[in-house]
């Protein structure tokens, strides 16, 4: 159960991503993994100062896409860093030969 919900909080970002459609914004390039992860990251981390809170989560749009807090995998402290933030969301989306 507990890999259940980091699948379904990346794979919501992956369907809501215009990466996924292999354009950006109408543009021919995609992005990798790392720079989607960051991307969505930076929408969260109010303050940059690359730690994410459950406020800052909860005040951030991407708080409607995302149904909890806790989907995220706050480490030991009550927060979830850039680092861990992008290894689990490149984890989940592991670059195809289409992609490459």
């Amino acid at each position: 159960m507990k890999n259940i919900i980091p699948v379904t909080f990346v794979s919501a970002f992956f369907a809501f991503s215009p990466a996924h459609a292999g354009s950006c914004g109408g543009g021919e390039h995609s992005h990798n993994p790392e720079e989607m992860a960051s991307k969505y990251f930076n929408q969260m981390d109010a303050n940059g100062d690359e730690i994410i809170t459950k406020a800052e989560f909860e005040a951030s749009t991407m708080a409607k896409m995302i149904k909890s807090f806790d989907s995220l995998e706050p480490n030991k402290s009550g927060v979830v860093t850039k680092n861990d933030f992008i290894k689990t969301f490149v984890k989940m989306h592991p670059v195809t030969k289409n992609e490459a």
